[in-house]
C-alpha cells in the first residue's frame, strides 16, 4: 500500500466516524455498549468535529505537497471550530451548558474566523 492510498483510507475512516459522532453520537457509542446523556452527546459531537478535521488534513496530506497540506490544515481548523461553535451555541442556548458555555462559543467562533481569514480572506496571501 502506498502512502497516498493509506492517507485516503485514513480519510475515509476519519470521515465516517467523524460524521457518525456529529450526527448520532448516542447510536454510535451504543454499538459499544455505552449510553450517553444529552450533555455528554455534546462532547461526542465536538469529538466528531475534530475527527472530521483530521479527515480533511489526511486528504490534503495524501500527496505530501506542503502547500496542499497547509491548506488542508487551515480548512480543518475552520470546519472543526465552526462546527464546535454551533454545537456549543446550541448546547448553551438550550441549557445543557451553564453560562461559561458562551465563552467557549466566542473562543471557537473567534478561531473559526481566524482560520477563515487566513484561508480565504486577506491573510491568504501568506501562502
Amino acid at each position: 500500500m502506498t502512502r497516498s492510498n493509506f492517507m485516503m483510507l485514513a480519510t475515509v475512516v476519519a470521515a465516517v466516524f467523524g460524521l457518525a459522532f456529529l450526527v448520532a453520537p448516542s447510536a454510535l457509542v451504543g454499538l459499544y455498549g455505552v449510553k450517553l446523556t444529552p450533555a455528554t452527546e455534546v462532547i461526542g459531537r465536538i469529538a466528531g468535529s475534530v475527527i472530521l478535521g483530521f479527515a480533511i488534513v489526511f486528504w490534503g496530506a495524501r500527496d505530501g505537497n506542503g502547500a496542499e497540506t497547509f491548506k488542508a490544515v487551515m480548512m480543518a481548523g475552520l470546519i472543526a471550530n465552526a462546527l464546535d461553535c454551533l454545537i456549543l451555541l446550541h448546547a448553551t442556548a438550550t441549557g445543557l451548558l451553564n453560562g461559561l458555555g458562551w465563552l467557549q462559543v466566542l473562543i471557537n467562533g473567534g478561531l473559526a474566523i481566524g482560520f477563515w481569514y487566513f484561508a480565504y480572506g486577506k491573510g491568504k496571501s501568506a501562502w
